[in-house]
């Protein structure tokens, strides 16, 4: 089963109220995650596939599932080519998770580049998985400074 998770050194991303931000470290862009694209981002990064996610989201607001998957499958295929996720594959249960009821509406994903420089010139995402303020080793990934 195809599930998905947060690339953890590639991309920080944070869940308010009715809004997830989050950022693409590698890329510099920033994006804003709307309406059902909330509920679907918190499946998703917790174990569900596309299919569990959608079915959650539909019992959850009553909505075709036919609907939500239409609506699903190219929000999913929209954070994969930004790199906000990676494909995984999974064998195990998704975590526990809870879809509020509401009323549903078409998941948004807005992308901003207007701070991209500033992000890609600060130091802070060129750290190891330890975390600033330690560089990571040059290797075959990692340009020698």
């Amino acid at each position: 089963m195809i599930t998905y998770r947060i690339p953890p050194t590639d991309v920080s991303a944070e869940a308010f109220d009715q809004e997830v931000l989050a950022i693409n470290l590698k890329s510099g862009q920033y994006h804003s995650l709307r309406e059902a694209a909330v509920p679907l981002w918190n499946l998703l990064t917790t174990g569900h596939s596309i299919e569990s996610a959608a079915t959650a989201l539909s019992n959850a607001t009553g909505t075709p599932l036919d609907t939500v998957l239409a609506d699903a499958r190219p929000f999913v295929d929209s954070l994969l080519s930004h790199g906000l996720l990676v494909a995984v594959e999974s064998s195990g249960p998704p975590s526990a998770s809870t879809v509020a009821s509401s009323r549903y509406v078409a998941p948004v994903l807005e992308n901003y580049s207007d701070m991209q420089e500033l992000l890609l010139i600060d130091p802070v995402h060129e750290v190891a998985v330890s975390g600033w303020p330690h560089q990571p080793e040059p290797g075959p990934s990692t340009p020698a400074k």
